[in-house]
């Protein structure tokens, strides 16, 4: 999530782009569903969400589009979909509706306002909800937050982020939304291989904590043990190197609900190490053996525990199967094809009220303080 959310910032800081509306262009039409992505290609989670999102959407019978505002023509690469990618800007307020990531809110929501588009912020992290750009005022934060139509959480801690840092959103306007872990993570094979006993984290997650851990078990693991980095690699060999691995460490840091440790977990590694606090809900023994963030003495020492354990037959396979059992059910499509409908019907029922109709001379004030001359929050740039 840390190198998307560095991306999101790029974008946000060197275009000038602006959603253009061709009001009533589409009367009559079905409903769009359109999700605002960065142009991202790099491995992360938060990505692959919005790409789900909206290829599950649409097998449920809903027309949703995945659109990247700043690279219309982009399209995500890394993991397999079927997702239907928008190439146009051009937004009808009669009948899209727009979601659009946390860390846009401030540049997208407003043009939504003014437009009558209605629109939802789609929360993956609840520790992105403040302003992250000089340019970007808490005024402007709280008056979008407050004109959405809904407010899209990932998790338990994403959501009490969320009315922490603003209280006055409507309760009935936050919406609890679900992703799932395709099937593969855990239709384990028969044929793994059998090498020595493996250990895998990815380094990529609050690198100074990985380096600490990872240099300090070189002299603390069995010698059959090895550690193997999880970098920048696709889907199809993530799933390859979580099957063949033992232990997976974790370094979360505010995260809304990682899927990396689910992922591990899954495939039936024991996961060691930091909940980034979203992943607490999920966070249960046997399966997962919390460490606190930046205590690196209880971390090695609990990683060379667990190898022993694993080596001496102490921790097996079937240990972990109940674990495994209930988080295939919690982050299954079935699951998140349930909670999806719902979004539908919370969906459909925006478009019975009308759109923002507070104060919006204040939030436009806000928005042109906020812009600067850089860019138009309210036209082309």
């Amino acid at each position: 999530m840390q190198a998307a959310r560095k991306i999101l910032h790029s974008e946000a800081e060197n275009h000038a782009v602006s959603v253009i509306l061709l009001v009533g262009s589409r009367e009559m039409q079905m409903r769009r569903i359109i999700y605002l992505c960065p142009a991202d290609n790099v491995p992360t989670g938060g990505v692959k969400v919005i790409y789900r999102h909206a290829e599950l959407l649409t097998s449920l019978g809903a027309d949703a589009f995945v659109l990247h505002p700043f690279d219309s023509e982009f399209t995500c690469n890394w993991f397999s979909h079927s997702a239907s990618l928008l190439r146009s800007l051009a937004l009808d307020p009669n009948s899209d509706f727009v979601i659009i990531p946390e860390i846009w809110a401030p540049i997208f929501g407003p043009q939504c306002i003014d437009q009558r588009v209605r629109f939802a912020i789609f929360v993956q992290n609840g520790y992105f909800t403040y302003p992250r750009l000089p340019a970007h005022s808490p005024e402007l934060f709280d008056r979008t937050y407050q004109a959405a139509d809904l407010v899209l959480s990932i998790s338990e801690d994403t959501t009490r982020m969320v009315a922490l840092n603003y209280p006055q959103i409507d309760p009935t306007r936050l919406v609890r939304v679900r992703y799932s872990i395709h099937e593969r993570f855990f239709a384990r094979p028969n044929d793994i291989p059998t090498g020595a006993p493996c250990i895998t984290y990815m380094p990529r997650k609050m690198a100074d904590h990985a380096n600490q851990v990872v240099f300090a078990l070189r002299h603390h693991l069995p010698p059959s043990w090895q550690i193997v980095p999880i970098h920048n690699v696709d889907e199809a060999r993530l799933v390859a190197m979580l099957f063949e691995s033992r232990i997976f460490l974790s370094f979360s840091s505010f995260e809304g609900l990682p899927a990396p440790p689910v992922e591990a977990a899954l495939a039936g590694n024991l996961v060691i190490g930091y909940t980034g606090q979203g992943a607490s809900e999920y966070w249960d023994a046997p399966n997962f053996q919390e460490i606190y963030q930046g205590d690196v003495h209880s971390f090695v020492r609990t990683v060379h525990r667990a190898a022993l354990a694993i080596d001496a037959q102490c921790i097996t396979h079937d240990d972990l199967a109940p674990g495994i059992d209930r988080l295939a059910k919690s982050f299954s499509p079935a699951s998140e094809a349930i909670n999806l409908r719902m979004l539908l019907g919370r969906i459909e029922r925006c478009f019975v009220v009308p759109a923002f109709t507070g104060d919006k001379s204040q939030l436009l004030a806000a928005v042109q303080i906020a812009s600067g001359p850089s860019y138009s929050a309210l036209g082309p740039g």
